[in-house]
């Protein structure tokens, strides 16, 4: 039996900034904006031969999507939240197991996307797995988002999303938005012979989802495309 993460490995005092612009093709007069900010992120990984864990936690997120017509803005969707943080494990202690869980403090939500709705934030403290807060018109937000992996014998592995934001086929001005904003990453496994391949280190993933896949929605617009 064994167990996989990164490396021991733990990263603090990151910051992660993000804004991207774009204008609709054929729609001058209509334009989209998305931001994602933080203040700290700390992650950390520990593996062992039975056992793998990952946690990542981040501090005063601020995420936003906008939109503007002639140069009016209108914000679709905002969320913010004071503390976030996923967690997962994998062991092979008496048998293959793999769990995550999330932890989300002051979370806040609100823009024209979610129409009326309220959301009571005590609620979403610690979010059953894949507990799905909003799904309508192509927009979806699930929080503790778990994907499970492996058969259960030679191998089991979780990947955990403290929120998970999707766009499908999501009305952007004339275009539609594809894609994912992924929130606070973490993944583990154990393997009941030797593992394959080693698991990326969590800030690997913090960097990858907070940095640079987080505009990873496309804006299209019949068969163009841009991002």
């Amino acid at each position: 039996m064994s167990g996989a993460a990164a490396p021991n490995y733990n990263v603090s005092g990151q910051l992660a900034s993000l804004s991207q612009s774009a204008t609709l093709i054929g729609t001058p007069r209509v334009g989209i904006k998305e931001t994602l900010g933080t203040g700290l992120l700390t992650t950390n990984a520990t593996g062992s031969a039975l056992a793998a864990e990952s946690t990542a936690t981040i501090d005063g997120l601020s995420f936003g999507l906008d939109s503007s017509l002639f140069i009016i803005p209108l914000s679709l969707l905002k969320i913010s939240a004071t503390t976030i943080q996923s967690y997962s494990q994998a062991n092979s202690v008496g048998g293959l197991d793999a769990s995550g869980h999330t932890t989300i403090a002051g979370l806040s939500l609100s823009g024209s996307a979610l129409g009326n709705l309220v959301f009571d934030a005590s609620l979403f403290v610690n979010p059953n797995p894949n507990t799905v807060l909003f799904n309508l018109a192509g927009l979806s937000i699930i929080l503790n988002e778990q994907v499970a992996s492996g058969d259960g014998v030679t191998f089991s592995g979780i990947s955990t999303n403290a929120i998970a934001v999707r766009f499908n086929n999501f009305a952007l001005g004339t275009g539609l938005a594809n894609g994912a904003v992924i929130i606070g990453h973490t993944q583990a496994a154990a393997w009941a012979g030797q593992p394959s391949a080693p698991v990326p280190e969590p800030t690997t993933w913090a960097m990858l989802l907070l940095g640079f896949s987080t505009i990873g929605y496309a804006i299209r617009r019949r068969r163009l495309a841009f991002a």
